[in-house]
């Protein structure tokens, strides 16, 4: 496990914007001249709640059109949400982690539950938290476990500074980033929050010890009070690691090969371009909340833009050898 500098240096943040001259899209197809010839050894998950079910679209979109993600890939780290979803690709369960959380949110009939405002009532305000853990833990066996742990699996979480914690901290973390949000135009990468003195955390599934263990360390990624409780990772409480980095890309800069990140939303600005990196988005603005635990539907929809994306892209990687002639 990296020490406190070298995680420190590897989330200093690049000005990125000599790599930003090519840009990406899951629907211009504008790659470098051999890039069909590649493949992906490393996956980046960003996070985004609900809206990275179009990850897991993708993904089965992009192994349908005959991409070996399934195969190649042996490096993956995420945040947030990204996370979850990053554990069902490397189990190749997409299509069985959506369908378990379309059936737990069509059981949710909204977001926030009223009538347990009041302090007679036993049950949560917000019911994300234990939808979430409920979801990971019928999600995630024994068995699955030790396949994840077979795949090196990073997760990075945000970490007090020093001088705060608890709710305030929290507060705080997510007035800073908002702020920064706004007023930098919602940049790509954050920092703010580390300015403040949030420090990055990272989370190998090889340290877990058990699928329970596993499970702690996606909800303690994802933590975003007061929806989703402040988590713990060994002894110190943390939070979404959203807040250093929501597109934990340099989690793989150590990483040999090729990078696919994948985000959960669109972009306004350029993305970043290099030839080990490439950055895909939805073709289309994503109509679900990210934090929409009740609109099965919008899950569905989202997924299935997920797979028209990724079959698209899938075709513009796939080596055709009618086209391009026989490999070399």
């Amino acid at each position: 496990m990296p020490g406190r500098a070298a995680v420190r240096r590897r989330f200093r943040v690049p000005d990125i914007r000599a790599q930003a001259t090519r840009f990406a899209s899951t629907v211009q197809l504008r790659w470098v001249h051999n890039a069909r010839l590649m493949s992906f050894r490393n996956a980046i998950f960003a996070g985004g709640g609900s809206r990275c079910f179009w990850q897991l679209g993708f993904w089965e979109g992009a192994k349908e059109a005959g991409l070996d993600l399934q195969g190649s890939v042996k490096f993956v780290g995420s945040t947030s949400a990204g996370c979850a979803m990053a554990s069902a690709a490397v189990l190749n369960r997409s299509h069985d982690a959506l369908a378990l959380f379309k059936d737990l949110t069509a059981k949710n009939r909204k977001n926030i539950h009223w009538h347990n405002i009041s302090p007679f009532k036993a049950g949560a305000l917000l019911p994300h938290a234990s939808m979430y853990r409920e979801a990971l833990a019928r999600f995630i066996g024994p068995e699955d476990f030790e396949r994840i742990r077979g795949t090196s699996v990073h997760f990075l979480m945000s970490g007090y500074p020093a001088w705060l914690s608890g709710a305030m901290g929290a507060a705080m973390a997510l007035c800073i980033y908002g702020l920064e949000k706004t007023l930098r135009r919602d940049p790509l990468h954050p920092k703010w929050p580390a300015r403040a003195g949030f420090k990055p955390l990272i989370g190998r599934a090889a340290d877990c010890r058990t699928a329970e263990e596993y499970i702690d360390m996606v909800l303690a990624a994802s933590c975003v009070p007061p929806v989703l409780p402040e988590g713990r990772f060994g002894d110190r409480n943390v939070l979404d690691g959203g807040l250093i980095e929501n597109i934990p890309v340099r989690l793989a800069d150590d990483e040999p090969g090729e990078t696919l990140v994948l985000l959960s939303r669109r972009y306004e600005r350029v993305l970043p371009w290099s030839t080990r990196i490439t950055w895909v988005q939805p073709s289309a603005p994503i109509k679900i909340d990210k934090f929409d635990y009740a609109n099965p539907g919008g899950l569905q929809e989202t997924f299935e833009l997920g797979i028209a994306d990724g079959k698209r892209f899938g075709r513009s990687r796939v080596r055709d050898p009618q086209v391009d002639g026989p490999a070399q």
